[in-house]
């Protein structure tokens, strides 16, 4: 397995170089599934590091539940949770390859402090204050989604006054707070429609939907969001790619 030199001249930490290498080599498929992780002292001696710095990029892994550990046996890469399924990153990014005009109506955006449960989600401490982004996401100017979003406010103040209507989030996030959203941890699973979310969508109340709950990292692997998608089941696939059995 061949390591790229860590940039001694970048701001960012060695520990954090180390985990986006392997966060890359991961999702490129450089490192499958099952695959053993190099252990502390093998990527300290092949980077010329140290041991606790080969150690934080591990944990790194470890926290975010790229990897597993199995003891006396090392550190092994985990099954994929849909890590930057598309669709699932950029709603706004993803409308657009697939040809259509990609829009928002914002429902609520307002700080909130955060609930013991979002804190957690979020690592963030409790009543610390959260942008509540609730949009209804559009293609070609018909509904196809609800997003409930949960940004922690240290990372964006002053987002809750931003015009975000037809507005891609992410590039706001980009462009005015140097926040660089760069991949999602998703789940999904399958529900029914509530009454709001039936009007909103257009659906008969009780009808089959997705429901796709993410955690977004930035680049520097703070959580930028908590969020949670609404999918009507009709007309939506989702792409799972290739999975092991």
């Amino acid at each position: 397995m061949e390591y790229l030199p860590l940039d001694k001249g970048s701001h960012i930490p060695f520990y954090l170089q180390l985990t986006a290498q392997l966060i890359r080599m991961i999702e490129e498929g450089e490192l499958k599934p099952g695959d053993k992780i190099a252990s502390e002292r093998e990527l300290s001696e092949t980077l010329r590091i140290s041991r606790i710095t080969a150690r934080l990029a591990i944990q790194e892994l470890y926290k975010s539940g790229l990897v597993y550990r199995e003891q006396g046996r090392g550190t092994f890469v985990a099954e994929s949770k849909m890590r930057n399924v598309q669709g699932f990153t950029s709603f706004t990014e993803n409308m657009r390859k697939r040809g259509m005009q990609p829009g928002s109506q914002i429902l609520q955006q307002e700080v909130i402090p955060a609930e013991e449960t979002l804190a957690r989600q979020l690592h963030i401490y409790p009543g610390d204050p959260t942008l509540h982004l609730v949009r209804l996401r559009t293609a070609d100017g018909k509904p196809i989604a609800i997003q409930y979003a949960h940004l922690p406010l240290k990372l964006c103040q002053g987002l809750e006054k931003e015009p975000l209507t037809n507005e891609s989030l992410f590039s706001v996030l980009r462009t005015k707070y140097s926040v660089y959203p760069a991949w999602t941890e998703a789940t999904v699973e399958a529900s029914s429609a509530l009454p709001e979310e039936s009007r909103l969508l257009n659906i008969k109340q009780g009808e089959p939907v997705l429901v796709v709950r993410g955690i977004t990292f930035s680049e520097t692997f703070d959580i930028v969001e908590s969020v949670r998608t609404i999918y009507p089941s009709r007309g939506f696939a989702l792409y799972l790619g290739r999975q092991r059995i």
